[in-house]
């Protein structure tokens, strides 16, 4: 871990209070994440196609929600009125699933769930537009990198709680604590992100009127830059999402114990709360791009393991190659794509949460290819993984176009 930026962020102001926020939203998610499929499979009773379309309908939901506030948030409605509507409606969704017996019970409440992502990118909205703003670009990605651990230190302890909440308590009882607690941080949340437009607001009045140093020339990208990084993503997140739908049906099914897939988030979660840090630095000397692809071949070889074994052990090791593959998607490319959109910091993010919508879907929809919830499923995430690095590697020239504008854009003396 990079001291000297976590010192950084504990200096800035409010670098503490959202810093808390991300890490209890992990918290929360964890303790629910490994349960959910479960929950709405064996409780609810969602057959096969039940859960793609469970899972469908709340993906394209959030893409739209996320999309759509993030466009409101860059200067139209403020952020912390956005993220009490959607952790509200949000609390009353996992209330739902909570109460929830028969399939139609499910299909109401999952969308009302969605009402949480909301705050997820506007968090990272204001750490880009306000706590790291002025850091050189180096250190942003590495502070934005940063900031994600945290989330992944509070998917730890939550995934920790999950597996001895699944042993000792019923999941309606966890689905209502979660509900409260969603509650609880919207509130917080919420306060937190207005003090923090303020602060901002308060900084650029200043800036007006008493900076008078030159501004670094900044270029807008063209769309047609954006589609392949974009679409790369997508693919990888597809990838990660097979794992996040199907790995505890798979493993309830082949060991008929509830609280492996939590150990294995768990672990997974723990080692990525290191890579993270660690990713972040090699990017910051080789760029986002290689690092991200290198990621991802990583876990092309996790999932290759996971289809090939029924060895418990091996599987619990393999959890490690796979942190590492998600320390690439989840940490850097969040950094990634908000340097994409730098000019847009609340776009930026939620663009980057919206793409992860799409790529769930790839993720949802492909293991239908495949029978029952066989361990098989695994290949089509490996063959992603291998896509999306070529993607990234042979198609983005983002950094090109970039340069050939910004020397167009140079005066001529």
């Amino acid at each position: 871990m990079n001291l000297a930026i976590w010192k950084r962020l504990v200096n800035t102001p409010y670098g503490v209070a959202l810093g808390s926020c991300i890490l209890l939203q992990g918290f929360l998610m964890a303790i629910v994440n490994p349960i959910l499929p479960i929950v709405i499979s064996n409780r609810i009773g969602l057959d096969k196609s039940g859960v793609t379309t469970f899972y469908l309908v709340n993906t394209l939901i959030g893409v739209v929600i996320t999309l759509g506030t993030g466009y409101l948030s860059d200067g139209t409605i403020a952020r912390y009125k956005l993220v009490m509507i959607g952790g509200i409606v949000g609390a009353l969704g996992y209330f739902g699933i909570g109460v929830a017996v028969l399939p139609p019970h499910a299909y109401i409440a999952g969308p009302l769930m969605v009402g949480l992502s909301v705050l997820f990118p506007q968090l990272f909205a204001v750490a880009k537009s306000g706590l790291v703003a002025g850091w050189e670009r180096e250190a942003q990605v590495m502070g934005i990198t940063a900031l994600r651990t945290l989330f992944s230190l509070g998917f730890i302890f939550g995934t920790a709680l999950s597996s001895i909440l699944a042993r000792v308590m019923d999941f309606q009882a966890i689905f209502f604590l979660v509900s409260g607690g969603i509650i609880l941080l919207t509130l917080y949340a919420a306060w937190v992100l207005h003090r923090i437009e303020a602060h901002i607001a308060h900084q650029a009045a200043q800036s007006v009127t008493t900076d008078s140093t030159p501004r670094t020339l900044s270029i807008t990208l063209p769309l047609y830059a954006l589609i392949v990084p974009l679409i790369a993503i997508i693919v990888l997140q597809g990838a990660d999402s097979t794992r996040i739908a199907y790995l505890a049906l798979i493993m309830f099914q082949l060991f008929q114990d509830a609280s492996i897939a939590p150990l294995m988030f768990g672990i997974a979660a723990t080692v990525e709360l290191f890579m993270m840090s660690f990713l972040a630095y090699l990017s910051s000397k080789f760029g986002e791009k290689k690092v991200i692809a290198a990621g991802s071949l990583v876990g092309a070889v996790y999932y290759f393991i996971m289809a090939s074994t029924q060895s418990l052990p091996v599987m619990y090791a393999t959890q490690v190659l796979y942190a590492v593959f998600v320390a690439a998607l989840l940490g850097v490319a969040m950094a990634y794509i908000q340097n994409l959109l730098a000019h847009r910091a609340g776009m930026g993010g939620s663009l980057y949460v919206a793409v992860l919508n799409l790529g769930s879907l790839v993720g949802i929809l492909s293991p239908l290819l495949v029978t029952g919830y066989d361990q098989k499923i695994f290949v089509i995430p490996a063959i992603l993984c291998v896509v999306g690095a070529v993607l990234l590697l042979v198609g983005d020239r983002t950094a090109q176009i970039e340069k050939r504008l910004l020397e167009a854009s140079q005066p001529v003396s």
